[in-house]
């Protein structure tokens, strides 16, 4: 068995952007939390589970039949889920490219569901996981990271492919794989 997700990979100045919001979330909050890690960062567009070795050749061929332009891409801004308590996960938003990745999110499902996969169970939201809060603080000063989150300028990229990778979990946090990548067409568009 594989256990496997299909998501958008970030380039190094987006990974070098996490480990600066990583750095100010330790100096600001008490809360246990475990950070994304610098090179692990990504946007999760499905995730398969786990998944028979035999079985990858048809998501190989399924996913391949995908026919989406790159496009531009764009975070911005931050929140929490869920957004009133103390918060299980923090988020950066998305401000260029957010349709485009549910589109994309939306093929993928369309490609993955007659071979058996689950639909996800909510509608489609572009973000990216910062971290997942295992013990929160109600004296941490949620507000005062999200006014930080919000004041990031991120730059503009292009999203030109998707990865089908292999997640293995171990105790010093998962351990990624590329076991396809997907080229999108294009130069990027709106």
């Amino acid at each position: 068995m594989v256990r496997c997700f299909v998501g958008i990979p970030l380039p190094e100045n987006y990974q070098q952007g996490l480990v600066k919001v990583v750095e100010q979330g330790r100096k600001e909050l008490r809360s246990k939390i475990t950070w994304t890690k610098k090179g692990n960062w990504h946007m999760t567009l499905f995730f398969l589970g786990d998944v028979q070795k035999r079985n990858l050749p048809i998501i190989y061929e399924s996913l391949n039949k995908i026919t989406l332009s790159a496009f531009t891409f764009q975070a911005k801004g931050g929140g929490f889920f869920p957004p009133d308590k103390v918060p299980r996960v923090i988020w950066i938003g998305v401000n260029q490219g957010s349709q485009q990745c549910s589109i994309l999110a939306d093929n993928i499902t369309e490609k993955l569901l007659p071979l058996g996969f689950e639909s996800p169970r909510k509608n489609f939201k572009a973000h990216l996981t910062l971290g997942r809060v295992k013990k929160g603080f109600n004296s941490d000063d949620w507000s005062l990271f999200l006014e930080y989150l919000n004041g990031i300028q991120w730059p503009e990229i292009t999203i030109d492919s998707f990865i089908l990778w292999q997640s293995q979990l171990k105790p010093e946090g998962p351990e990624y794989q590329v076991l396809q990548k997907y080229r999108l067409t294009g130069q990027g568009s709106e």
